[in-house]
């Protein structure tokens, strides 16, 4: 019982961090510098996605990384090859994540540049969910 409770927290907490992430990731896509009639709204966006981000997303990473070295510790999946695929994959959404949050800082500081590869953010976190999905799925490995 321990077990499926640990797991359902740890797949709860992993959809909250991707679906976080790529929101951000979709905001910074179509967000424009704040000019015109639309920078009011576009500004409370930014305060409300950067709260969001602050305040859920990012724990949300954190209690997935927690849990997740929790489970494999225990069950001993650091011998089998395929968590050390997912580990690198779930690195690199944690490096993304903090990229993103440095961007919302940056905006909400003012610039209006844009962020590096913002075009391949979020079919990156679509991807790296899938391939993180298949090989917990199917332990190729």
């Amino acid at each position: 019982m321990t077990y499926q409770l640990l797991k359902m927290a740890h797949v709860a907490a992993a959809v909250a961090w991707l679906v976080g992430s790529l929101f951000v990731s979709l905001f910074l896509l179509t967000s424009q510098p704040e000019h015109g009639d639309d920078a009011p709204k576009e500004r409370r966006m930014l305060h409300v996605l950067r709260r969001w981000t602050l305040f859920v997303t990012t724990p949300a990473m954190v209690i997935t990384w927690l849990i997740g070295l929790h489970l494999a510790m225990t069950f001993g999946w650091f011998a089998m090859n395929w968590i050390w695929i997912k580990v690198a994959f779930a690195i690199s959404l944690s490096g993304l994540l903090g990229m993103q949050s440095a961007s919302l800082r940056r905006m909400a500081g003012g610039s209006g540049k844009r962020p590096p590869l913002i075009d391949l953010q979020a079919p990156f976190i679509v991807l790296a969910a899938a391939a993180i999905v298949t090989l917990v799925v199917v332990k190729p490995f």
